[in-house]
Parts: structure tokens; sequence; C-alpha cells
């Protein structure tokens, strides 16, 4: 109801926090929906923060991520996807820990197979794994949470202190 009535007033900004916290998953699509249409179409500006960061990736133009009270990164959404992969690395022998590769942010496997969310273009991280003897066997886009994950979590843990 709260959202409703801040629309109906039509403000240039609208500050929204956590929109759609305790709803089910239709009346967010709902929300969700609603915010796009309303706001998208007049021009106006929403400050949308959230943890669901699935819901972030499907309205949000400008992306700003905190850590602790600190900000991790801020950019166009399409920026983050252009900039960032999600790659899995097949070596021709296993390996017990995860190569050094110029871009990687965090690392997942084991053995010869290892996958990684990496910063950078995709000719220069292909030919990083090249020159780390590995063959690309998938890449994607990384979600906004494996980019979030890949740049505060538990793996760097130690530069958050």
């Amino acid at each position: 109801m709260g959202l409703l009535i801040a629309l109906a007033y039509r403000p240039d900004l609208l500050v929204l926090d956590e929109p759609s916290s305790g709803l089910d998953p239709l009346a967010r699509r709902g929300i969700l929906g609603a915010i796009i249409r309303t706001i998208a179409d007049e021009g106006r500006t929403v400050l949308f923060s959230s943890h669901l960061l699935g819901e972030v990736e499907q309205v949000a133009d400008i992306v700003t991520m905190l850590d602790r009270g600190r900000v991790v990164f801020s950019a166009e959404v399409d920026s983050l996807k252009e900039t960032h992969r999600c790659l899995t690395l097949r070596f021709p022998e296993a390996r017990a820990t995860p190569p050094t590769l110029s871009g990687a942010l965090a690392w997942q496997g084991t053995g010869q197979e290892w996958t990684a969310v990496c910063s950078g273009g995709p000719a220069e991280l292909a030919a990083a794994a090249a020159a780390s003897g590995a063959r690309v066997v998938a890449e994607r886009v990384p979600t906004l949470d494996e980019i979030f994950l890949a740049r505060v979590g538990p793996s760097n843990l130690a530069g958050r202190a």
C-alpha cells in the first residue's frame, strides 16, 4: 500500500528499501512490473536497495554494491556484464590449487577443471587461460550475485579487515 501512495505523488526520486521483502514470488513480480512500467515510462529515478540481486538485475540501469558500508564497485549493469565472465578451464593434469590467472576474482573446482569469475574482456581472459596451459571449456556472463560474491566473498576476507 505504501508503494502505491508513494507512486501516486509522482516524486522525481523514489527511494525503495527492500520493496519486495516478505512477498511471495507472484507479488514480487507484480511489484517489479509496477515499478518498471510506472517509473521508467515517466523518466523518473528510483533508488532501489535490495539484497535480492536477481531483482536488481531486472530493474536497474546502474548498480552500486556495498560491503560493510564501503562501495565495492559502481557501474552500469550492461558494463558489468561486458567486463565480467565466468570461465570454466580444463587443464591437462590435475591441480591441487587454482591457477594464477590475471583477472580471476574467485575460484571453484578441483583436479583438472576449475571455474572462475573473472574481470576483463573475453579475448584477454582467453589469452590468459591459454598462457596458464588451460583450455576454456565453458564461458558465460555471471549473475550480479556471482560478481558480488567473487568480489567480497569468503575468498576475499583477507582484504576486508
